[in-house]
């Protein structure tokens, strides 16, 4: 039998996937070699060429594989769910970053069991990148005050969002990281294209 693995990122995935097939994203390959070497391995993705890019990392590996081209994918049945993303920005006052961080924590373990949630991450801003940013400057000395955070939360649709924020116990926990912020939250929900 064929293992078929999208190694597209997971929420292309969820939007849209070959029924039955595997997610393990290109760049997560290295951590399934134990896995995949005993498999008769098919990849895809969109274009072809994370595809070929698994295909030639699992051939350094001594792992055969091959790919599906991306013009043979609608021969394939496919299933997916509707997604989208909430994105949340958040700067913590000086010193309560620990706290913060454990009042988050619990947050998202409350979220988990919600309907309609398909994931989350945090992150902590560490720096700025003069590059992306299109700035000239020096990447040394940065100093991020005060701390911002990015935390996104991935739903099954704005509705089942918006119903998450009306349940009790989340308004409750959203309260409780008030006295943290150092300035009033935002969110901003977005379509996930890929």
């Amino acid at each position: 039998m064929t293992l078929i693995v999208d190694v597209r990122s997971r929420e292309e995935f969820v939007k849209s996937h070959i029924k039955g097939a595997l997610n393990i994203p290109v760049f997560d390959l290295k951590y399934h070699l134990d896995f995949l070497k005993s498999q008769k391995v098919r990849f895809y993705c969109n274009s072809g060429r994370r595809s070929k890019m698994g295909v030639d990392y699992l051939a350094t590996k001594g792992i055969k594989a091959s790919f599906i081209p991306a013009g043979e994918l609608d021969k394939f049945e496919q299933e997916g769910l509707p997604m989208v993303c909430a994105v949340n920005y958040l700067a913590v006052k000086p010193g309560m970053e620990s706290e913060f961080e454990e009042k988050a924590r619990g947050l998202c373990e409350i979220t988990y069991t919600m309907t309609g949630f398909l994931g989350s991450k945090v992150f902590r801003v560490a720096s700025i990148s003069y590059g992306g940013s299109m700035l000239m400057g020096a990447y040394k000395d940065i100093d991020v005050t005060p701390t911002k955070y990015v935390m996104l939360t991935y739903w099954e649709s704005s509705a089942a969002h918006e119903a998450f924020h009306k349940a009790p116990v989340i308004v409750d926990g959203f309260r409780s990281l008030m006295p943290y912020l150092a300035r009033m939250p935002y969110e901003e929900i977005c379509e996930i294209v890929r």
